[in-house]
């Protein structure tokens, strides 16, 4: 028989005290969670302006960025001009992938076959694919708690592997390390700067962006970056060398390189055509058609992302589960960060079985949080058997074991980021009062 309403009222009167102790929201003592209804997968859409450029291109038939008549610029080259003038680089090629694009900046900057290059103990399995693909052998530095590369052991690793002449960063989850350190130390090693900026695009490091400190660096157009095209990449540089090159590497043979806007003058190309080989590896016309919008709403974007960011961020350690979760703190140069995603430190006082009933909990209300660590996770090391650590690296493990991953689509609306931030709070509850 259903309750009157002034028993029902009564009924949750009594159900609000609970051993004598006053519970703050009485529906949760019966079990009522909150549930995130929205799928975290959710890519930002194509703006109207990029899918009325594709659908021109496609009734042209010009998908190939060479197919333009005389005095005209392909869609590739209007889109790496906007790159570049957004990023305040001066040569940009557009590739088919940021894997391709951080493959090219070790094969522009002579890494040898079987030369050691030191990277991020913490990245996605990606950037030791690149090395793999470029003929490199990786050799992983220690990331620290605040997920960036730990400087001082960048200093020992460089000393324990003389030969190693390129440092790989990468800017996972678009959060930039100590680059002057990094850089200093590359310097008086002799090794040559790499950034990957795939995570990084819009990221500013001491007011400029991501990117400069590097002698090049390469920024993604995955389906889950800020520029969406499925896949795609751009190589930046400001050395016409390593411009020229990689338009060579990418397909720009004879004298195709006419038909860039972004590439260093012809007498840069030299005899590369000829010596230098043809992965065929270009960006299409299709996929910068569908760039070229995004952006332009790139720090609008970022605004909104990191309006979000904070407002969860503070929501989350102003709960009385904060004490069991750490933010990772940006670095101090960090002059405007991109949070299109959330990282969350796991108390060590949480136990490993806690840990994966944590994630259980968020899965099972709507959230699919992903631990770095977990043993199927292709930002965990020791999953890269192609390209396997060989120096033990406990900094990293013990960090990834703890370390959580949220995205945070631009499509959700500001209520479902209150149903995430409850279903984390609530999943560390339902952990730790069992």
């Amino acid at each position: 028989m259903a309750l009157s309403k002034i028993a029902f009222t009564a009924f949750m009167a009594m159900a609000s005290v609970t051993n004598g102790m006053v519970v703050s929201d009485p529906t949760k003592t019966f079990g009522v969670r909150t549930m995130v209804k929205r799928d975290i997968k959710t890519p930002d859409p194509i703006p109207l302006e990029g899918i009325q450029e594709a659908v021109s291109v496609m009734e042209t038939g010009r998908l190939y960025r060479y197919n333009v008549m005389p005095g005209e610029k392909s869609v590739v080259s209007k889109c790496e001009e906007e790159i570049a003038a957004y990023t305040g680089h001066k040569y940009c090629v557009g590739l088919n992938s940021c894997g391709s694009a951080i493959m090219l900046m070790m094969k522009c900057t002579g890494l040898e076959q079987g030369g050691e290059v030191l990277s991020n103990a913490f990245t996605f399995g990606a950037v030791p694919s690149a090395i793999e693909h470029a003929g490199g052998k990786a050799v992983y530095v220690e990331s620290n708690y605040e997920h960036v590369m730990c400087v001082e052991d960048l200093e020992k690793k460089l000393v324990m592997y003389p030969n190693a002449k390129h440092v790989l960063v990468s800017h996972m989850r678009g959060k930039v390390g100590d680059m002057k350190a990094i850089a200093d130390a590359c310097k008086r090693h002799d090794a040559i700067l790499l950034e990957d900026c795939a995570h990084s695009l819009g990221v500013l490091y001491d007011g400029e962006h991501s990117g400069h400190i590097g002698v090049a660096s390469a920024i993604s157009a995955q389906s889950y970056k800020m520029i969406n095209s499925g896949e795609g990449g751009f190589l930046l540089t400001d050395d016409p060398d390593i411009a020229a090159k990689c338009a060579v590497y990418a397909g720009a043979y004879e004298s195709l390189n006419s038909k860039h806007t972004t590439v260093p003058g012809p007498e840069y190309f030299k005899e590369y055509p000829t010596t230098i080989p043809n992965y065929s590896i270009r960006m299409s016309n299709l996929a910068a058609a569908v760039i070229r919008p995004q952006i332009k709403t790139l720090d609008e974007r970022t605004e909104k992302y990191n309006k979000r960011y904070h407002d969860l961020v503070e929501k989350l350690e102003g709960s009385s589960m904060a004490k069991y979760m750490s933010i990772p703190k940006l670095t101090p140069e960090v002059t405007r960060m991109v949070h299109d995603s959330i990282q969350i430190n796991l108390s060590k006082d949480l136990s490993e079985g806690q840990i994966n009933a944590f994630l259980k909990e968020c899965s099972a209300h709507g959230l699919p949080v992903e631990l770095f660590g977990h043993k199927s996770n292709a930002r965990n090391f020791v999953n890269w058997e192609f390209a396997p650590a060989e120096d033990p690296l406990p900094m990293t493990a013990e960090m990834l074991k703890r370390a959580v991953d949220c995205r945070m689509p631009l499509m959700w609306d500001d209520s479902d980021f209150e149903d995430l931030a409850n279903v984390i709070i609530e999943s560390l509850e339902a952990v730790v009062k069992k």
